[in-house]
């Protein structure tokens, strides 16, 4: 029988400096910069906000679709690091990107709580693309012959096995930025073998938590044991005998740039207008990209729910969600926006007192990180409560930023992300139960301000001690390590 109990994540001993200058060559769907009035500048997104300090820090290469985009810079914002452009046809990106990638593969590792599409028209052009992404890394591989290739996330998960098919000994690994499902749920995919096969290519792969991990060893085991792999403990033993070790890798922010972020005086001006707009009331905050795995309508719901028991909040409560746009092009998404906007406007309609502002505010739009930090420091209490989240890092971006301010402000978390799994003083929640959720954030909103400060601290401290760099600093020794053992 394959073993696939649960035991204890590998651990990398963290060197106390940031990791070495050995180059990393990343490779994930798109490229960090976007123009921007002033120029080209990086793009925002968990992605990038992750990666950056790694491309801040190490020579190397990025290679991402260029989105096309015309006339990308040669070099990142800012640093020396190379932009290795991919050019998709209008095809390749409807059938690779809108299709298999956000169509299949997105609701599928989320559990499936949308029904994901299986067309085989966008599995041929999953193949192909790949094969570009492999194609681009490994000349940027043979510029840097002792860099580590990281390819990251769902868009490319046969990379990892084309990469070592010309380069045996490469020192390659793999992030998964999103859940992996259960076996059960996984197995509903028709290419099942060939996305493991491609996958088992790393010589690591890393998973926000020891459930996405746990799950993916069980779904090779499942998949998998009839062509001779064996799981083994956290690893997996290919017939060729090599190892591909599997790792719990939380990743994170950059918590002391966003501390020194927060108190800019641009942010300070930002919550006095805040104070402003909102005296008196206590204001609620949602942030996401605009997405059906996040839980904005629950919260909706729920709010309403509250407002609807409290006739005394009407006035003295609001809430304000922020939504990221995001893949405006995709029919389902523009339907949830327009679901979103009426459910604004049906609970304004209701809960509007004659001569009062209304309780729940609408944006819908992204905003720049002094503008979200003064939205941080001021809201008494964020609301995060996606179905299903690989990891969010907007609790900890809030944490942080109220840390920094000496605030006391509570955080609501859906038991259905990763980051509750350290984040546990924050008060969880159960989006899918609506009323449960509006008792939630009621309860949240009573707790003494002193029991929220120590929550919050607790909650900023462990954000603060395990930073994206701590994450990198992990993630690249532990590459290197088992890519090194596996070239000997």
């Amino acid at each position: 029988m394959p073993q696939t109990s649960r035991q204890k994540p590998i651990e990398v001993p963290v060197p106390g400096a940031r990791q070495g200058s050995r180059p990393v060559i990343a490779v994930a769907n798109r490229l960090p910069v976007q123009r921007g009035d002033d120029g080209w500048e990086l793009s925002p997104g968990g992605l990038v906000t992750a990666l950056r300090p790694v491309m801040e820090t190490h020579p190397g290469a990025w290679v991402g679709w260029d989105g096309g985009t015309k006339g990308m810079p040669a070099t990142l914002p800012g640093s020396d690091v190379r932009l290795q452009p991919i050019a998709l046809s209008a095809a390749q990106s409807r059938d690779y990107y809108r299709g298999f990638a956000n169509a299949t593969m997105w609701p599928l590792l989320h559990n499936a709580i949308e029904k994901p599409r299986f067309e085989r028209a966008w599995w041929r052009a999953y193949q192909e693309v790949n094969g570009l992404f492999a194609e681009r890394a490994l000349a940027a591989l043979a510029d840097y012959p002792d860099a580590v290739a990281w390819v990251h996330d769902y868009h490319l998960t046969l990379v990892p096995r084309l990469i070592r098919a010309r380069r045996p000994g490469q020192p390659i690994g793999f992030f998964l930025h999103v859940p992996w499902p259960s076996p059960d749920i996984y197995a509903r995919l028709p290419w099942r073998e060939q996305v493991l096969t491609g996958l088992l290519g790393a010589d690591v792969i890393a998973f926000h938590t020891d459930d996405y991990r746990f799950n993916f060893l069980r779904s090779v085991a499942r998949q998998l044991e009839d062509s001779g792999v064996e799981v083994r403990g956290s690893s997996v033993l290919l017939p060729d005998g090599r190892e591909v070790v599997t790792a719990t890798a939380p990743i994170s922010i950059d918590a002391a740039d966003l501390a020194a972020t927060a108190l800019d005086p641009e942010v300070k001006a930002g919550v006095r207008a805040l104070e402003e707009q909102f005296s008196g009331r206590t204001l609620l905050l949602g942030v996401d990209r605009l997405d059906y795995t996040k839980g904005i309508i629950e919260r909706l719901l729920a709010v309403e729910m509250l407002l609807e028991r409290n006739p005394a909040l009407r006035t003295s409560l609001a809430f304000l969600q922020i939504a990221v746009p995001s893949r405006d092009e995709v029919r389902e998404y523009r339907q949830l926006r327009g679901t979103v906007e009426q459910h604004v406007g049906r609970i304004n309609g209701l809960f509007t007192e004659p001569g009062n502002d209304v309780p729940v505010h609408y944006l819908y739009r992204g905003l720049s990180p002094r503008q979200l930090s003064a939205y941080y420091a001021f809201a008494d209490a964020l609301l995060v409560t996606p179905l299903i989240d690989g990891m969010n890092l907007v609790c900890k971006e809030y944490v942080t930023v109220q840390a920094a301010h000496g605030g006391s402000g509570a955080l609501i978390l859906s038991e259905f992300t990763g980051a509750a799994v350290e984040l546990s003083q924050a008060v969880l929640c159960n989006p899918f139960d609506v009323e449960g959720l509006s008792y939630r954030i009621e309860h949240a909103l009573s707790l003494e301000p002193g029991t929220r400060r120590k929550n919050l601290a607790a909650m900023a401290e462990h954000v603060r001690a395990h930073d994206v760099h701590h994450w990198v600093s992990g993630q690249l020794s532990l590459i290197a390590a088992h890519g090194a053992a596996a070239a000997d």
